[in-house]
């Protein structure tokens, strides 16, 4: 027993921990995801708002497509949302029957060319003709299929 006591006896220095570990400076590691969650951020940002910028003439055709209108109205909003959309050159040249086959190359099923004679009778008759709806329900379903346009190969004015 004397030789225990001996040793709890023997002067020692006191324990010394280390210090726990510090958040900063941060680890390459950590400078590295949060420059890429910024990163990811300010991305996915920029790209909801340039959605939100490419929609817009497209959501305002179909709101003011959606209020009571006029075929006359309705094809001439039809014209301002495809100037948006598509290069003026290409657009505000067009008149009649090409304009109406260039509506129909941006849809799956044509729907103007086969009703020229009544568009031409809504746009200049005085008295209202009795499938104005139609022609409306065609130029808004145009602008909801047609805009923003799809990449086609041999775009086609008619």
């Amino acid at each position: 027993m004397s030789s225990e006591t001996q040793t709890s006896l023997l002067p020692l220095n006191p324990m010394y921990l280390p210090e726990p570990p510090a958040w900063l400076p941060l680890a390459w590691g950590w400078w590295a995801l949060i420059v890429g969650m910024l990163t990811l951020t300010l991305a996915t940002w920029l790209i909801i708002r340039w959605n939100k910028k490419r929609l817009a003439p497209k959501k305002t055709a179909l709101r003011l497509l959606a209020q009571d209108q006029k075929p006359s109205e309705a094809i001439e909003l039809v014209r301002q949302a495809a100037l948006c959309y598509f290069p003026r050159e290409e657009i505000a040249q067009l008149t009649g029957k090409d304009w109406y086959l260039f509506l129909d190359s941006q849809l799956a099923t044509p729907r103007f060319s086969d009703n020229y004679e009544a568009w031409q009778q809504a746009l200049y008759s005085k008295q209202p003709i009795a499938n104005s709806a139609e022609l409306i329900l065609d130029c808004s379903e145009w602008v909801s299929q047609a805009l923003p346009p799809k990449k086609r190969r041999g775009h086609s004015r008619g």
